[in-house]
Order: C-alpha cells, then sequence, then structure tokens
C-alpha cells in the first residue's frame, strides 16, 4: 500500500475512532489496525528520508559555484 494510501485509510480510523457509539471490540480492532499503520508509514518515511540524503551526499562537491562576472 502507497503512503498516501496509508495516510487516507489512517484519517478514515482516527474518524471512526472518534464516535462516541462504536464498540468496545471495533475500537480496540481499529486502533490495533491504526497502529499497525502509523507503524508502517513511519517506515517508508524514514527508507525516503535516507534515500534523500544519500541523493543530498552523492551531490555534494557536484557543482561549483563561480563568481558571476557583471562586466
Amino acid at each position: 500500500m502507497k503512503v498516501e494510501e496509508s495516510l487516507k485509510k489512517l484519517e478514515e480510523i482516527t474518524g471512526k475512532l472518534e464516535r462516541a457509539d462504536l464498540p468496545l471490540e471495533e475500537a480496540i480492532a481499529l486502533f490495533d489496525e491504526g497502529l499497525t499503520l502509523a507503524a508502517s508509514i513511519k517506515g517508508a518515511l524514514d527508507e525516503a528520508r535516507l534515500r534523500v540524503d544519500r541523493v543530498i551526499e552523492k551531490a555534494r562537491g557536484a557543482f561549483d559555484l563561480e563568481p558571476l562576472d557583471l562586466d
């Protein structure tokens, strides 16, 4: 499941958990599903951050800035 889909599902679960008339067993099952989704999202975001950090590290020194000569 993509991060965006997981976030949408997590929002749906949160909305259901905010209902006052939700039976306890259903609330516990939704809470468990929400925690699993949240962990999955965190893992995906951590992985994306590492990939971005690697790209930035590779790019270091690849570009040299030269003074702009306006004359």
